[in-house]
C-alpha cells in the first residue's frame, strides 16, 4: 500500500465520524493546516493516528508522524495532503 492509498483509506474511516459539511476530501491541494483548513485539531490528530495504524497493519512496524514541533510548524505554514504524502513516503522508506 502506498501513501496515497493509506491516506484515502484513513480519510474514509475518519469521514464516517464526521458530519457531511465537515468531511475531508482527498485532494492533493486540500489544506490540513493553514488559513483555509476546515479541520480542527482533534480531527487532524484522529486522521494521523488512523494513518499510523494503517501503516502498522501493512508493515507490522510503528511510525510516528508527529514530531516535537509538528503542530507549531503546521500552524505557521500551509500543510496540504501532498505534503502529508511526502512525509509518509519518507517514513515508509525508513522502516523498510
Amino acid at each position: 500500500m502506498n501513501a496515497t492509498e493509506i491516506i484515502k483509506e484513513s480519510i474514509k474511516k475518519i469521514n464516517l465520524q464526521l458530519k457531511k459539511k465537515d468531511k475531508i476530501v482527498y485532494d492533493k491541494n486540500y489544506q490540513i493546516f493553514g488559513p483555509k483548513s476546515k479541520l480542527d485539531s482533534l480531527i487532524i490528530v484522529n486522521l494521523f493516528i488512523e494513518i499510523e495504524n494503517n501503516i502498522k497493519k501493512q508493515s507490522k512496524k510503528e511510525i510516528n508522524l508527529f514530531s516535537d514541533n509538528f503542530f507549531e510548524r503546521g500552524f505557521k505554514f500551509k500543510y496540504f495532503i501532498s505534503n502529508l504524502e511526502k512525509d509518509i513516503n519518507k517514513k515508509i522508506k525508513k522502516i523498510k
